[in-house]
């Protein structure tokens, strides 16, 4: 009887795609420059876009994120300038927030994506590496 491999906890497969690596493996790096990612990990093989439309929810999760960082430095501003609200800053963190954040942010939202999809719907034998299957 083969036993079966142990599947990765989310944390891990969230730190492999917070350090920008393939979320399946570990090792391989899905990005050829910042914005660009390639269609299979170079070193698993695993094949990212499972589906017709599957980045939509790495950019529901650049946008989850985005927000909350917003919403997380707005009340923090506003507390911190109370009574008298300094809307300068605020506009500031606002634009930053929503402008520069989720542009940077970009290229890690579709690694999550990828830890938190493989995670929560586990790969089908047809989609393993070939490495991976037994």
């Amino acid at each position: 009887m083969t036993a079966r491999p142990q599947r990765p906890s989310l944390g891990t497969l969230l730190g492999r795609a917070l350090r920008r690596r393939c979320p399946v493996c570990g090792v391989g790096v899905p990005f050829k420059g910042w914005f660009r990612m390639t269609e299979r990990c170079p070193h698993c093989g695993y094949f990212y876009e499972r589906e017709t439309g599957y980045w939509v929810s790495a950019l529901i999760v650049n946008m989850a994120a985005t927000e909350t960082l917003f919403g997380l430095f707005f009340v923090a501003v506003l507390f911190a300038t109370l009574p008298e609200v300094a809307w300068g800053p605020v506009l500031f963190v606002g634009a930053a927030t929503n402008v520069v954040f989720p542009t940077v942010f970009y290229p890690l939202s579709k690694t999550v994506w990828v830890a938190l999809d493989v995670f929560f719907h586990p790969l089908e034998p047809d989609e393993r590496p070939p490495a991976a299957r037994v």
